[in-house]
């Protein structure tokens, strides 16, 4: 059981009005946020048991919450999925975690336990329950977690400034992040928390994310590829919400920010796991990546992803990283009939390229890549949510996937159509019972995400 929180009423009108600021819409959904906190507990009991006793009823059982929550940390990401009432967990290390509202020491300790999960790269739910918490309470837990830890990113505090509550951060057992940068894990926390949602993204830019981008620039990216490809990364999911663009473009960042280069083509395993990437994944950190060609400039003066021509996207959306975020951020929250129009633009672009190749396609690298990639994003696209699954369908990729059987299974193809003749679209799941070579395997990975169940549908 979580602690109920109520909405704390902030002395500073100055500070109260930024609430204002802040919508409560993620996506294309609007909600009511209230604001957890253990009042409402202690204040049920207020009539049956007295003002006498509720001190001590509150004390007693915010001691049970917080024996759990210690209880429970730390943790993996796959260890935290088994657990009982995580989610509730995280909803009560937050609420502990609130300067001013608990003793000093439950403060630190509260704060120490989000900082290693952070060190850790172990922010899932995490992140999740930072999408559920207040814009304000965000602001002043995003702020706090970068100035207990400035001075492993700016260099030269490390004489003038120290934080007990850094060795939570550094001190953890991760082998993913031994011999990185500590500023580099805190980069990824970030750009997971800006893809979380608009207004998680505005609260990072209020504390001074992209100043804070500066200071990485000034004193380590000249020297540290890895920990620019995780800032290009953050820069383009930053950029992915139209609405945020001119707060980047209007930032001295715009002029400092050194230009990627182009690569002619990166491996396919590299942009597949780039595409649409999400709250829950970080940034592969690769030699030849995607994210090494950003053009800070361009991200800022691009136009709304509807107004491309869908031969311009199609190409961005395949060899680049440049539309990536702003495509992810349009499927997230745009109309159907919008997403609709969009994605049945593209999947004509694909179906043409589909008959010019049916000859001998395999022979020409830069379609087989082109091919690879659609049936990786028609999956990413249908796992996301049920209504992007119906617009696919909607959108002409049943057809597609019926089409590149041909292609891909030409012995299976007649037998595929006689299946969907008699049992419909869904009986091309039977043909994923059968092993097939990889990119076989890929066009019935694509079919079962598709035409099977995604998790919120069940």
């Amino acid at each position: 059981m979580a602690l109920t929180r109520i909405d704390s009423r902030l002395s500073d009108l100055s500070f109260a009005s930024s609430l204002s600021e802040y919508d409560t819409t993620s996506g294309s959904s609007i909600s009511t946020i209230i604001v957890p906190g253990p009042g409402a507990l202690t204040g049920k009991a207020v009539k049956a048991l007295g003002v006498a006793t509720l001190k001590g009823f509150g004390r007693i059982i915010m001691a049970r919450h917080w024996a759990t929550v210690v209880h429970a940390f730390p943790h993996t990401d796959e260890q935290a999925q088994k657990m009982r009432h995580i989610n509730e967990i995280y909803d009560d290390l937050l609420e502990f975690s609130r300067p001013g509202m608990y003793s000093h020491d439950v403060n630190s300790r509260a704060m120490g336990l989000i900082l290693a999960q952070i060190g850790a790269g172990q922010t899932r739910f995490l992140i999740r329950a930072l999408t559920r918490w207040h814009p304000v309470e965000l602001y002043i837990l995003l702020s706090g977690t970068l100035t207990q830890l400035a001075h492993s990113w700016n260099p030269l505090l490390r004489g003038v400034f120290s934080s007990p509550l850094t060795r939570s951060y550094t001190d953890v057992p991760s082998d993913k992040w031994q011999y990185e940068n500590p500023a580099l894990v805190l980069v990824l926390f970030f750009s997971k928390v800006i893809r979380s949602s608009a207004r998680a993204c505005r609260v990072v830019l209020d504390v001074g994310y992209l100043d804070f981008l500066v200071s990485l620039l000034h004193h380590y990216l000249h020297s540290d590829y890895n920990l620019y490809l995780a800032c290009n990364a953050s820069l383009l999911d930053i950029t992915g919400y139209g609405e945020t663009r001119f707060r980047v473009a209007s930032h001295p960042i715009v002029s400092l920010w050194p230009t990627g280069y182009k690569c002619d083509l990166f491996p396919f395993k590299v942009r597949r796991e780039a595409l649409l990437l999400g709250p829950d994944s970080d940034v592969a950190l690769v030699e030849r990546s995607p994210f090494s060609e950003i053009s800070l400039v361009d991200l800022c003066t691009q136009p709304d992803i509807s107004a491309i021509t869908p031969d311009e996207l199609l190409h961005s959306l395949v060899f680049h990283v440049t539309h990536d975020q702003a495509l992810r951020v349009f499927l997230a929250r745009n109309s159907y009939q919008e997403k609709l129009l969009l994605l049945s633009r593209l999947f004509s672009c694909l179906s043409e390229s589909l008959r010019l190749e049916v000859g001998s396609p395999w022979e020409n690298v830069l379609w087989r890549y082109q091919f690879s990639f659609s049936l990786h994003f028609i999956a990413a696209i249908s796992r996301s949510s049920p209504e992007n699954k119906r617009v696919l369908l909607h959108a002409g990729a049943a057809k597609y996937l019926v089409d590149a059987l041909r292609v891909v299974m030409p012995d299976s193809h007649e037998s595929a159509i006689g299946m969907v003749r008699e049992h419909g679209l869904f009986g091309l799941l039977k043909l994923s019972s059968v092993p097939h070579p990889p990119m076989q395997q890929s066009l019935l990975s694509a079919i079962s995400a598709l035409l099977g169940k995604t998790p919120s549908e069940d």
